[in-house]
């Protein structure tokens, strides 16, 4: 951080940049688990679909969608579709294992980058403790980064964009509501609170960096829904992809509702 203001950047100029370098330092980890999870949800679809398909040439019944229209199964045979699920799930586990397609692997590439913003912030907090005190002039609403938002724009701006971060990961991947999804959801949502009600009080310089973490997160999780960038990046297509990302934040919803 001292490196990208002493390059003449002022200390709130280092602070932005700070985020946005990390930011893509830290995107090929993000675009190779992007990578490893697309790699599993294929091979979802194609060992669930190999199998249904094998199980329904051998009973001679044709294969129709279920009530609700999310899959395929073997018409008027429950038992047999059951089966068939459970064949395709262990040879797709025999996969994971020899690919090296684990979530908790999946996981870990994502959430590995959360020291570098944490540590990163901790620096912030360092060089505004420090003896000097640099200067922090503020602009437009705060008079001074080194005092609180006075009207708390910046810490409700990291809210807004940690529950759209939230809402775009459902968008990327959907999944059946569940008590355990539903009490996560709640729990990142509570978080999320907690750190605004937290920043509130900090200095003005803290939300701000926090606030260009989430919005080039949001970027980044969108970017890596678009056709095109994936193509780039080499990152297999899904079901979920959308050439129009941000407009489906708000638009997908209002269909929804409708």
């Amino acid at each position: 951080m001292e490196v990208l203001h002493s390059s003449g950047l002022p200390w709130v100029g280092a602070f932005v940049a700070s985020g946005i370098t990390l930011r893509l330092v830290s995107a090929p980890f993000h675009v190779y688990a992007e990578k490893l999870f697309a790699r599993r949800i294929n091979a979802y679809g194609y060992f669930h679909n190999e199998v249904l398909q094998k199980a329904s040439k051998s009973s001679n019944k044709a294969l129709v969608p279920s009530a609700d229209g999310t899959k395929l199964v073997i018409e008027n045979d429950p038992a047999l579709t059951e089966k068939a699920h459970k064949v395709a799930d262990e040879a797709l586990m025999n996969y994971v294992a020899d690919k090296r397609l684990h979530a908790s692997r999946i996981q870990a590439l994502k959430l590995c980058t959360v020291p570098f913003w944490v540590f990163s912030s901790f620096a912030i907090r360092n060089v505004i403790n420090d003896d000097f005190a640099p200067s922090l002039n503020g602009f437009l609403w705060i008079d001074d980064f080194l005092t609180p938002d006075p009207y708390f724009i910046l810490p409700v701006a990291v809210a807004v964009f940690g529950f759209l971060n939230l809402y775009s990961q459902r968008l990327m991947f959907p999944r059946k509501e569940t008590t355990t999804t539903k009490l996560y959801d709640v729990f990142l949502g509570g978080f999320t609170f907690a750190g605004t009600l937290i920043m509130i009080k900090m200095p003005a310089c803290i939300p701000l960096y926090w606030l260009i973490v989430s919005a080039t997160g949001l970027a980044q999780s969108l970017a890596l829904r678009h056709p095109k960038v994936k193509s780039i990046l080499g990152i297999s297509k899904l079901p979920y992809d959308s050439r129009t990302p941000l407009r489906d934040l708000f638009w997908l919803r209002k269909r929804q509702n409708m």
